[in-house]
């Protein structure tokens, strides 16, 4: 593992597709915990022991989450939804990481379809049906690398470029984000989901 590199932990859960929404994002809540725990053992391996290791996540006044009563420690990013959660914790130094999942049956695709063709992003050399996601997911972990509150749809965020979908399904996505820096994202389809990190 390169020492720049966030230490991301995907899990999937079982939850019933006709559940309440409240009782999924219990569930999700529940998983992202679980994701936590083992980020954190996975940092400490890849990164060595810490201060932070007994700590619990919890949010500040923005809903970022952060890890409790350590200054020093490390940015971490969560996200969940229907059947998948994760978390990742910044290398040591790192100034942010950010991740987001959507599944691939998304309600929202039309709308983001939609958005996209205003923007001219739908131009942009996607290659797969799954782009509205990649799009969407690319542009949410951005908002929660930079840790300010996203607008409607991302539009004050832009998709800069695309680049080509590699062998194992991944592919780079530049975001220009609200503050005006620009974060290379990568974005991936696997399984039922849309996944994204930036880092």
């Amino acid at each position: 593992m390169d020492m720049l590199d966030p230490v991301i932990i995907w899990l999937p859960f079982a939850h019933d597709p006709d559940a309440p929404r409240a009782h999924v994002r219990e569930l999700g809540h529940q998983a992202s915990r679980a994701a936590f725990g083992v980020a954190v053992a996975a940092w400490q391996s890849a990164h060595g022991s810490s201060a932070w290791r007994d700590a619990v996540i919890e949010h500040d006044a923005q809903g970022a989450p952060r890890i409790a009563g350590h200054r020093a420690a490390p940015f971490v990013s969560i996200a969940h939804t229907r059947g998948l959660a994760g978390c990742a914790i910044a290398a040591p130094g790192a100034p942010s990481v950010g991740i987001d999942t959507e599944p691939i049956n998304a309600s929202g695709i039309p709308a983001l379809r939609a958005l996209a063709e205003e923007t001219g992003e739908s131009r942009l050399p996607w290659n797969d049906d799954a782009w509205p996601l990649r799009l969407w997911c690319a542009k949410e972990s951005v908002v929660k690398a930079e840790r300010i509150g996203a607008d409607a749809l991302g539009r004050s965020l832009r998709i800069e470029h695309v680049g080509a979908i590699k062998d194992d399904g991944t592919q780079n996505v530049v975001v220009r984000s609200h503050r005006d820096r620009v974060f290379a994202v990568v974005t991936a389809v696997v399984g039922d989901h849309v996944r994204a990190w930036t880092g």
